[in-house]
């Protein structure tokens, strides 16, 4: 979704993904996509904007904005808690204008913006699997030993 945002926003997207999903992740919008096991931070450009989803290397990731940049955590690496939790903290603290955690309390107004784009077909869900309700084990099943394109949806009803 951050792909397809970016991209209705008129940002250029620059993407990290593991080479299976390149072609799905140019087609939601992105720019160029990376292999992000085999590029290093080091091997990127400069960024006005960072949306970190997996939290690996923030201090690397970090130090890609430009002057002006500003980095969006939104997860941080559970293997390395302490550290990473440290880290945006200090960051926050000696840099509050650069460094923002995600919020999960989104305001009426964007929900009016994220429906517009809906509706006008910037944006949409992608989703991989459909599973009834009966089948969620199954879907559990698939995240962890599938590699899926697009979210995972249980039909309730």
């Amino acid at each position: 979704m951050a792909v397809q945002l970016g991209h209705a926003y008129g940002a250029r997207v620059t993407a990290l993904a593991g080479k299976t999903h390149h072609e799905t992740v140019l087609a939601l919008g992105a720019d160029e996509v990376f292999d992000y096991r085999t590029t290093s931070p080091r091997d990127l450009p400069r960024f006005d904007v960072v949306l970190d989803t997996v939290g690996t290397d923030l201090r690397a990731y970090r130090n890609l904005l430009t002057p002006t940049g500003r980095m969006v955590a939104v997860a941080f690496d559970i293997n390395h808690a302490a550290r990473s939790l440290g880290y945006l903290l200090a960051a926050k603290v000696l840099a509050p204008r650069r460094i923002h955690f995600f919020s999960g309390n989104p305001k009426t107004a964007l929900f009016a913006d994220l429906a517009h784009l809906t509706e006008s077909g910037a944006i949409s869900p992608v989703v991989d699997t459909v599973f009834p309700l009966a089948d969620i084990a199954r879907a559990h099943e698939t995240l962890e030993t599938t590699s899926v394109k697009g979210k995972l949806v249980i039909q309730v009803a």
